[in-house]
């Protein structure tokens, strides 16, 4: 029933963002054939031939109640994010005779947006974070959706303080020629940040996005903990323990995971009683986690669970 729920959801955006019907079509079949191949890979190629605008985009998103289980920590690495869900700052400080070591693309005179094409490694953008795939949404506290490449570029070499307000969007504008429409591109491929044995190399953020449904199931199947107290060396909400075969399980949590929110209620300084209550509140659970952040947690607690075992074995008679 609760995956009816969100299937209607997606087709009801899908038809919002896609306007030709065999699109639309191709796109649901997609889904379809995922459903019962369960090919992750093959759907994420397909939906990239799709989802070809940074509109569409945030069909990715709605479509994760509707990814299986054992795929969403996948889905959620290999997916892009939602564009403009967060906003980053990025500052950068002109030097005589160094170049700030990035370059952009668009403007205003294409409809379309302030995008970064282009980061130099190892240039003071590069080491400030600044990525291809960036879009420029202010400079300096001015808004430039309605500015043109010329002026954007003006007022990025007129300031010797420059304040850059980006999002990640993950495609770039491509126009070879003035009298042709703007396409979109991904910035990288599919396998780009897989190594030879398929396994990641890299992940662009360390937070992952996952959606569980416990509906038929009594509990989640781990157990959380945190570190009270202002001295705490790990604040947060972590999972302690994963039992084998459960719904925490099957979606790959494991013991140190650190879970950053829950159906957006933020994680980050509640207490372990607000925490059990956040997860008990739905069966639906949209849930952010940050990957072996509390690794070192667990192993101090299970070293001090060892220091006392051995101590009540020593002092048995």
């Amino acid at each position: 029933m609760m995956e009816r729920k969100f299937a209607k959801l997606f087709i009801i955006l899908v038809k919002e963002l896609i306007h030709d019907d065999a699109e639309k079509e191709t796109l649901f079949e997609c889904l379809r054939t995922y459903q019962s191949n369960q090919d992750l890979h093959r759907l994420l190629s397909e939906l990239r031939v799709l989802l070809n605008e940074p509109n569409k985009l945030e069909l990715y998103d709605v479509m994760r109640p509707l990814i299986l289980l054992q795929h969403q920590i996948e889905y959620s690495r290999r997916a892009p994010a939602t564009p403009g869900v967060k906003l980053r700052t990025v500052r950068l400080i002109h030097h005589s005779g160094e170049s700030l070591g990035f370059a952009v693309r668009g403007g205003f005179e294409h409809r379309v947006g302030i995008f970064v094409t282009e980061v130099a490694p190892g240039s003071q953008a590069y080491r400030q974070g600044l990525r291809v795939g960036d879009e420029v949404v202010r400079v300096n506290g001015f808004t430039i959706s309605e500015a043109i490449h010329e002026d954007v570029l003006n007022l990025i070499k007129s300031k010797d303080d420059i304040v850059l307000k980006v999002t990640y969007i993950g495609m770039l504008p491509v126009k070879d020629h003035a009298n042709e429409p703007v396409t979109w591109k991904y910035v990288d491929d599919l396998d780009d940040d897989l190594d030879q044995e398929g396994k990641q190399k890299k992940m662009h953020s360390p937070d992952i996005k996952i959606f569980i449904d416990s509906t038929g199931h009594a509990s989640l199947g781990c157990s959380i903990l945190s570190e009270s107290g202002p001295a705490a060396t790990y604040p947060g909400i972590f999972v302690e323990k994963v039992r084998p075969g459960s719904i925490a399980d099957q979606v790959g949590l494991e013991p140190g995971d650190q879970i950053m929110e829950v159906n957006e209620t933020s994680f980050r300084k509640i207490t372990w009683e607000q925490a059990v209550l956040a997860l008990k509140s739905s069966r639906q659970l949209s849930v952010v986690i940050r990957k072996k952040a509390g690794s070192r947690l667990i192993q101090k607690l299970s070293s001090n669970l060892a220091a006392i075992y051995s101590e009540r074995q020593t002092l048995l008679p």
